[in-house]
């Protein structure tokens, strides 16, 4: 074991995205060529920044998204896969395994023949707040995304 402890979601966790604009509009996520068409919907002349790898992401002026207007997300119901993911992100238990040793309540999401645990961000003022998380629900958004990104999330 190298790692003592990481946030993992455990079963019966709660969450509500406050829709505060803090911590995940600073993510300045990876977007696709499908995010990048629903996006232009609402804002044709967008332009994301292109990274010297050729990765499309949305970063706008002092490292906030483009579209945090008024603390409030621009382009909410478009929003990326990083986005609507937030806090959250799924990690195939397998590799977790070999690095830590998991809580028993720890929620394992099982999908095909694999498992898979989330890790959260601690400082999203939502966790802890609302409804239940459909852990599955997100862990097919991820999947679906995942192929069509150079780097996922």
């Amino acid at each position: 074991m190298f790692i003592k402890e990481l946030p993992v979601v455990k079963r019966g966790m709660l969450f509500k995205c406050r829709l505060c604009g803090q911590k995940c509009c600073c993510l300045n996520p990876e977007i696709n060529e499908d995010e990048l068409e629903k996006i232009r919907r609402i804002y044709p002349s967008f332009k994301p920044y292109v990274s010297p790898e050729g990765r499309m992401l949305l970063l706008g002026e002092k490292g906030y998204c483009p579209f945090l207007k008024n603390g409030l997300c621009a382009i909410h119901e478009y929003k990326p896969i990083a986005c609507q993911l937030y806090p959250f992100y799924p990690v195939e238990k397998r590799i977790l395994d070999d690095i830590l040793e998991l809580p028993r309540d720890v929620e394992i999401v099982r999908y095909g023949s694999e498992e898979y645990v989330f890790l959260f961000d601690e400082e999203c003022p939502g966790v802890g707040e609302g409804e239940p998380i459909n852990l599955v629900e997100l862990l097919e958004k991820f999947l679906r995304a995942k192929r069509f990104l150079k780097n996922p999330l």
